[in-house]
């Protein structure tokens, strides 16, 4: 009878030390896979974050220079701390010209449009751009800078939950207390292993994200291009009357370009 009860008490304690074990390694792999996908989409951002930084500079040029450029974000009630990222313009992205009766009112169309173009990049960005979910027939999610944000901080929340909820030294404590025979032992001998429960909760626990996203540029959003045209319009005119020189040759850059 004795050999019978050892051998429930035995298969309980194999039983609960398994699904602790399943428990706590569940825990951790769901926080390692949602920072995993997390991570996957770090480099599409990126992309649109360049993008988006592109398409600045290409109106920058439009412009005459990044001083007519801090003088339309200023303008336009947009802050300009974003001019100071690297901004490669030496390609500029295909756009079909205008029409216009005079190059003045060329200029100022395609101004115009270009403004169109960088809001909706920076807005792709910040806001995200839609696109369809799979599998899911008319769903479309948009993860942009903003939503990428908010997702670092609710995997942190996840990971602290790991952390403090099914740290290893709970688990180990957990197990330790199934061992009546090993507890004992080990008051006997005046044994502990506090320090050293510390130090693996130390060792494992999950690393937390960097909310500040280092990798990625902090884009302001732009007014929408409605509410952007009178402005445009009256610095489109201002520039090619004060720099028409080098408006006209910007505008011809422009123009070789989509040959």
């Amino acid at each position: 009878m004795t050999d019978q009860r050892e051998e429930m008490v035995s298969a309980l304690q194999d039983e609960v030390l398994s699904e602790m074990a399943e428990t706590f390694f569940s825990a951790r792999k769901a926080v390692d896979d949602e920072t995993e996908l997390f991570r996957s989409r770090e480099d599409d951002l990126r992309r649109a974050g360049q993008r988006a930084l592109c398409h600045a500079g290409w109106l920058a040029d439009l412009l005459t220079g990044p001083d007519m450029a801090e003088q339309l974000w200023r303008a336009l009630g947009v802050p300009v701390d974003f001019m100071r990222l690297p901004v490669g313009t030496d390609a500029c992205p295909h756009r079909d010209l205008p029409f216009a009766w005079t190059r003045g009112g060329l200029y100022e169309k395609l101004l115009q449009e270009v403004y169109e173009d960088t809001w909706r990049a920076f807005d792709d960005y910040v806001n995200g751009a839609a696109s369809p979910v799979p599998g899911r027939p008319g769903k479309v999610r948009r993860l942009g800078y903003r939503r990428y944000r908010q997702w670092a901080a609710e995997i942190n929340q996840l990971v602290d939950k790991a952390n403090r909820d099914h740290s290893p030294s709970c688990v180990l404590g957990m197990a330790r207390s199934l061992d009546v025979e090993g507890q004992e032992k080990l008051r006997v001998a005046g044994s502990g292993m506090e320090s050293y429960a510390c130090a693996l909760d130390a060792t494992l626990a999950l690393p937390r994200l960097d909310e500040g996203l280092p990798g990625l540029p902090e884009l302001p959003e732009l007014p929408p291009p409605d509410a952007a045209a009178r402005t445009l319009r009256a610095f489109a005119r201002r520039v090619w009357r004060e720099r028409r020189d080098r408006a006209a040759e910007a505008l011809a850059r422009v123009e070789r370009a989509q040959e």
